[in-house]
């Protein structure tokens, strides 16, 4: 037999309005109360229909999460952070997906798949042209964005340019001058994406030390995959066989690179170098110098940034992380020639 709110109203004496309160937790109800009803509810088996307790709360207690690809390592690092923050508050995660290796020609945002849905957005490393941020202010919701920044909402991410410029004088101090660049899809709509800051960030560094920083040394990718990144190396050394040091904007691109190297016969850290940008969980054993980003860090201060706007702090935010170099095996001074 279904126990009906009515049945734990009847068991402890009190009215259905009063049972609604108390286990919700919210004001207005004596501690002795609340204590009979959570024993009468105990005793009959008595579990809220969630339903109904967001009708009567005005709440969801869902948070959508929009993001690119769940297979990539930073993507689902901060999605699951996020998520198990969310579920220690209460609240379940709607995963979206609006893949990105379209670029610019990707699946769009559109409201009506999150109306009356949410709570709140997280929006993991995509940045909203202005018809998909109009889609997202009609929700009425608050929203966060992770990794790119877009104007007049909440972030929480990394300085990339700063991450980038890290990577490069590393490299530059070690005594490289030729070094390329594998980076992700250029989208000139999207200034604030972490690929064009990266990118940015190794260009500025090499021109602040008259060193060249010419397109022949920059190879763009989709994606920033390993697969990609493998693909890259071979184009660029192709091009450019001078090349001492490779940045790759992630880890991911950078393991692909290391492979790369070494079916060309040539010793990685010793003929080419690799640095990534990440922190990724595999860069131990692969040996790879990187610079690291707290990744889990970013998913948990996202997370409680949206819950807090959920509950009413509604003032725009701004979360930096810093970054830090790890020096391995991947990076060496360049080869005497």
């Amino acid at each position: 037999m279904t126990v009906r709110i009515e049945d734990v109203a009847r068991l402890s004496g009190v009215s259905t309005a009063t049972v609604s309160r108390a286990l919700r937790g919210l004001p207005g109800v004596g501690g002795r109360t609340r204590e009979l009803v959570f024993q009468a509810a105990k005793a009959l088996g008595y579990t809220p229909s969630p339903t109904a307790s967001s009708l009567a709360s005005g709440r969801t207690h869902s948070i959508g999460l929009i993001q690119p690809d769940m297979s990539r390592w930073f993507f689902s690092t901060v999605l699951e952070c996020a998520e198990q923050t969310f579920r220690r508050a209460g609240y379940d995660a709607l995963v979206y997906s609006l893949p990105d290796y379209l670029g610019p020609d990707r699946q769009r945002f559109k409201a009506r798949d999150l109306v009356g849905k949410v709570d709140a957005v997280l929006v993991l490393s995509l940045f909203f042209d202005r018809q998909e941020e109009a889609e997202l202010h009609s929700l009425g919701v608050p929203a966060v964005f992770v990794s790119v920044r877009q104007e007049g909402y909440s972030h929480v991410g990394i300085d990339d340019e700063q991450a980038a410029a890290q990577a490069c004088r590393h490299l530059i101090t070690l005594g490289h001058k030729t070094i390329g660049h594998l980076s992700g899809q250029t989208n000139d709509l999207c200034p604030f994406a972490p690929t064009q800051r990266r990118r940015d960030g190794w260009k500025q560094t090499l021109q602040r030390f008259n060193l060249e920083c010419s397109d022949s040394l920059d190879e763009a990718v989709t994606i920033m995959t390993a697969s990609n990144g493998y693909l890259a190396t071979n184009r660029l050394l192709d091009r450019r066989p001078d090349v001492t040091a490779i940045l790759a904007s992630s880890d991911e691109m950078a393991m692909g690179a290391v492979q790369a190297i070494r079916e060309r016969g040539l010793t990685v850290g010793g003929d080419v170098s690799v640095i990534g940008i990440d922190g990724h969980d595999l860069g131990r054993p692969f040996g790879l110098t990187t610079v690291a980003q707290p990744v889990r860090k970013q998913g948990v201060a996202a997370a409680e940034v949206a819950l807090k706007a959920v509950e009413g702090d509604l003032a725009q935010k701004t979360v930096i992380f810093p970054t830090s170099l790890i020096e391995r095996t991947t990076v060496g001074p360049p080869p005497a020639r």
